[in-house]
């Protein structure tokens, strides 16, 4: 499977237990790190749970899930490369834009997220979470098959 990185709304939805959404992304996130995939969140995506986590939360809980987040995700840079990808990018989101610009340096092969439309425009393909676990088990599938 090639890497994933995580879009910051299916991270926000586990943290912040929001409740339609925190049990598919969990469940996408438990099997990423299950099947040993890499994965990545955009640098971008740790500062803004940082605030978020702190505001809705307090510092020292933020900094308790964080670290472990840390230990289970690979950061993908943001760089000035990315940043002016980004403005001239057809994403209309800018934060997405960023996210898929850091992906496309990353060479990560899949976003997983819950706005698939915003990425549509991009080169990198987006998934949703709950399609994960089907992608996963088609590239298991496939490479028995090879």
């Amino acid at each position: 499977m090639p890497p994933v990185l995580f879009d910051t709304t299916i991270l926000l939805d586990i943290f912040l237990q929001r409740k339609s959404h925190a049990l598919a992304s969990q469940q996408a996130v438990d099997l990423v790190v299950k099947n040993l995939i890499q994965r990545y969140i955009s640098s971008h995506s740790v500062t803004t749970l940082s605030y978020l986590l702190t505001k809705h939360l307090v510092a020292k809980k933020s900094k308790a899930i964080l670290t472990p987040l840390l230990t289970r995700f690979t950061v993908a840079a943001i760089t000035d490369t990315a940043i002016r990808r980004a403005r001239e990018s057809p994403i209309k989101d800018f934060e997405d834009a960023v996210a898929h610009a850091a992906a496309e340096e990353s060479e990560i092969a899949i976003i997983v997220t819950r706005n698939i439309r915003d990425f549509a425009k991009g080169s990198i393909p987006a998934i949703l979470h709950e399609m994960l676990a089907l992608r996963i088990s088609s590239e298991k599938e496939y490479g028995k098959r090879r």
